[in-house]
């Protein structure tokens, strides 16, 4: 069973990291190493705890603890270039990295983007690449908006995340029926 920590550990790193940077002040290179290294030790402390408990990871966060990880990197080793097309970039970089995380787990594991251990609404491989579809969208939207807090930043990840909650609850729904009929 699920405890309230399952449930929200995940998302951890990214509160953290979005917190820091609005209280913190971002204006040198070396700022970034602290909130880079928080969310980063988070995501992948959280990561290691939800597969420890053998519970499914939620794969945009996955995506997201991944763009924590490379920033990490790319201020460690000095690759400043990664670290200013991060910034030029904006929420752009992290739903690059969730788009990318979706194409491997969604080709790679029996479960795919979506993370689910079984078809519900839609076969595994359709609710992948529904969720790729919406993780595209909002990408292109964000690009599109790039200058645009509320259009390139919030509602592009308010899509994402509603899409994913709405093909689970498909998936739940039709689990459900299945086993009150049966």
């Amino acid at each position: 069973m699920k405890t309230i920590l399952d449930r929200c550990i995940e998302s951890l790193a990214l509160m953290t990291f979005l917190i820091y940077l609005q209280v913190g002040n971002m204006a040198t290179r070396a700022d970034w190493l602290l909130p880079y290294l928080l969310a980063s030790g988070i995501g992948l402390g959280a990561t290691v705890y939800i597969l420890r408990r053998g519970i499914l990871l939620n794969r945009l966060l996955l995506g997201v603890t991944l763009y924590f990880c490379s920033g990490l990197l790319g201020l460690l080793v000095e690759w400043d270039w990664l670290n200013d097309l991060y910034g030029t970039l904006g929420a752009v970089a992290m739903l690059g990295w969730i788009f990318l995380t979706g194409v491997f787990t969604g080709g790679l594991s029996p479960y795919g983007f979506l993370g689910v251990r079984s078809p519900g609404y839609f076969s595994i491989v359709q609710s992948s690449g529904l969720l790729l579809i919406a993780c595209a969208i909002a990408t292109v939207t964000a690009w599109y908006f790039m200058h645009n807090k509320l259009l390139g930043e919030w509602v592009p990840f308010i899509f994402l995340f509603s899409m994913r909650s709405l093909l689970l609850q498909l998936h739940r729904r039709l689990l459900r029926t299945s086993a009150a009929a049966g």
